[in-house]
């Protein structure tokens, strides 16, 4: 049976399909780069070291799909995946963000997927400690239960959740601070991060007793014992793997840090970024907390909406490091009204649920529906173009008074037909002209 990492491209690009409406072009680019991350795994030494993935920029206005694109292509198979803005990060010996946090921010997120992966693996071993725990602590309460199996019974169902006991349990140090937390500065924060693991091993061990409920304890101690579990595991390797094998790095407004040739002011800064995500693109190695990662086959997926600039207006060596370029589509009224109605938790589904949960059946019409889209999309041509966006704003104002009324004031089923929408949102579009001078 084919698991969800080993999805032929055309498989990965119906399943994109369900949930990103258009872009046809994008989704198969980033389905055979996905697609070929699987292929080099199957190539043996010393080739498969040999093979890199190949980066892309995405080329579109914001709104159309290509954070979505990268997100869903990243939790489809389970990847480690971080969105960054080029725009945060300054160039080295400036004040701001390092770009190397954009590593150490990857190795997080895949160490605590490594984790929750191995919690979950070790969720049973770890209850029926807790229920061992559990049941000797009932036991001293001197209170009758009946006998050991009726005890069991008892406490399994959540019967004995308000009996208060008696527990030893882990009094962990509050960390200490060595160096102050700097916004960037990623070897500082990380020497206090390896201080305070140290400080927990040597003085975080004392114990003391404490009286709780029964339900508290479970969770107290189910955490104390998943993390004994856990302690000398091999979580943390696998979360590193995870990185440099399988991460994804999505870098935003790339088309930002483009500055004029031989600038000065923030144009400096702006290219200094450019030549300091050069190495992280090209391969090197980074410190994290949890050890040194490689950054050769992470995946970069750069976007940027690229007006009056271009890819071949980065420098050089950066363009060379993202040979494929895939331009994506502005949304057509019929991509809104797609958008709007068909992917899986689309957002008028989201709205009519949020209701629904007050008690409000709203259902909406053929006719309203598509007078919601064409109103997106006659916003997005007079201010600015803001994609799918455009739909949340729209359909804040169209449902307005019953997201205020529900559930007193309007309660049960109500029809929004196509000749409310349209008069309703009339209101609105009569209004840009006013709002474009609100500040």
């Amino acid at each position: 049976m084919r698991t969800q990492k080993t999805m032929t491209p055309a498989e990965t690009v119906a399943w994109l399909n369900r949930f990103v409406i258009g872009q046809d072009k994008a989704k198969r680019t980033v389905a055979i780069a996905l697609r070929n991350r699987y292929r080099r795994k199957l190539v043996e030494e010393p080739m498969q070291s040999e093979i890199y993935p190949s980066n892309l920029i995405m080329m579109g206005p914001t709104g159309v799909g290509k954070t979505e694109i990268a997100r869903r292509m990243a939790n489809l198979v389970g990847a480690p995946f971080v969105k960054v803005e080029a725009t945060k990060y300054t160039e080295t010996g400036y004040v701001g963000r390092d770009v190397e946090g954009i590593i150490r921010d990857l190795v997080r997120s895949a160490v605590n997927l490594a984790t929750g992966k191995a919690r979950e693996e070790k969720k049973a071993e770890a209850e029926a400690r807790v229920q061992k725990k559990l049941l000797d602590a009932l036991s001293r309460t001197g209170i009758e239960f009946g006998s050991a199996g009726e005890l069991a019974e008892l406490l399994k169902n959540g019967r004995l959740d308000d009996v208060e006991i008696e527990l030893s349990i882990t009094e962990r140090a509050i960390g200490v601070e060595v160096f102050p937390m700097i916004p960037g500065q990623g070897f500082d924060n990380q020497i206090n991060d390896q201080m305070k693991t140290m400080l927990d091993k040597v003085i975080g061990k004392r114990r003391k007793k404490i009286t709780l409920r029964v339900a508290d304890a479970r969770n107290k101690l189910f955490d104390e014992e998943i993390a004994r579990i856990l302690d000398g595991g091999n979580h943390i390797q696998e979360g590193l793997r995870l990185a440099q094998e399988e991460g994804i790095v999505f870098v935003d407004e790339i088309d930002k840090i483009i500055g004029s040739e031989g600038g000065s002011g923030p144009d400096v800064s702006r290219m200094g970024v450019q030549r300091d995500l050069l190495p992280l693109v090209e391969g090197c190695t980074v410190s994290t907390r949890y050890g040194p990662v490689k950054t050769d086959h992470i995946l970069f997926i750069a976007a940027g909406a690229f007006h009056g600039s271009s890819p071949a207006d980065l420098i050089p060596e950066l363009q060379g490091r993202f040979p494929l370029r895939v331009s994506l589509d502005p949304l057509s009224e019929e991509d809104l009204f797609r958008i709007l109605t068909e992917p899986e938790g689309c957002i008028l589904e989201q709205y009519t649920r949020l209701l629904e949960a007050d008690g409000l059946k709203l259902v909406v019409e053929e006719q309203a529906k598509k007078k919601i889209a064409a109103t997106a999309r006659y916003l997005n041509e007079e201010k600015e173009d803001i994609g799918a966006r455009r739909l949340r704003s729209v359909l804040s104002f169209l449902f307005d008074e019953y997201l205020f009324g529900a559930p007193d004031l309007i309660k049960g089923r109500v029809r929004l037909t196509g000749k409310k929408a349209q008069s309703r949102l009339a209101v609105l579009v009569e209004r840009k002209d006013e709002e474009g001078y609100i500040l």
